[in-house]
């Protein structure tokens, strides 16, 4: 059921509801380390992804997922390919998701064009791609807008890896026939300063 068993997405349900909606994302362990991620589904309470990366029950993580920020919470359930955590935080931080979550629901239901707060126009220009492994591309662009792009590349980062496009940060989103679209991350590298506060204070606790 959405990558959650029936007795967690049960219990869940009851309490918040659960909204099908994906996301990409990255994580860090208390290795210090960020691995990809994409959301299947959020309650306010817990959420359900994808990963490539094996986990442990009870392991903490520190999630960035596009368009939520960050999410600390422990893992809960291991599925193929999955995890199901709990989000944890203050009650501020759960309200915010609280408003957020729907919204965000509501947006991937509307069509992409319409969606787009900021429209894309083509682009005849090339940019410099820097990959998850370090290598770089030239890469003609498809169109852009400030907030994302689409990029005529053979290649493919998973869904949710980041790479630099020219000196920008962004996250694969998307693949499409002819290559990749990305999310611009605004925060640049305060996230991962960040996490990295965020770990050390969880391990001095």
């Amino acid at each position: 059921m959405n990558g959650v068993d029936a007795q967690f997405t049960g219990q869940d349900q009851r309490r918040h509801p659960r909204y099908a909606l994906s996301l990409p994302g990255r994580f860090m362990r208390q290795d210090k380390l960020d691995y990809p991620c994409r959301l299947i589904d959020i309650s306010v309470e817990s959420a359900a992804m994808t990963t490539p990366v094996p986990l442990r029950v009870g392991e903490k993580l520190i999630v960035y997922l596009t368009h939520l920020g960050g999410l600390e919470g422990s893992v809960v359930r291991l599925f193929p390919g999955s995890f199901a955590m709990t989000i944890s935080g203050t009650q501020r931080k759960l309200d915010k998701l609280a408003m957020q979550i729907p919204r965000l629901a509501a947006q991937a239901e509307t069509p992409e064009d319409e969606a787009r707060l900021y429209p894309r126009v083509s682009a005849d220009e090339a940019a410099l791609i820097i990959l998850p492994d370090g290598n770089t591309m030239v890469c003609p662009l498809h169109d852009i807008s400030l907030s994302g792009a689409a990029i005529v590349t053979p290649a493919r980062p998973p869904l949710g890896s980041q790479i630099m496009v020219d000196k920008r940060r962004a996250v694969v989103v998307r693949h499409h026939e002819r290559g990749i679209a990305v999310d611009f991350v605004n925060e640049g590298d305060a996230v991962p300063v960040a996490f990295s506060t965020a770990l050390r204070h969880q391990s001095s606790t």
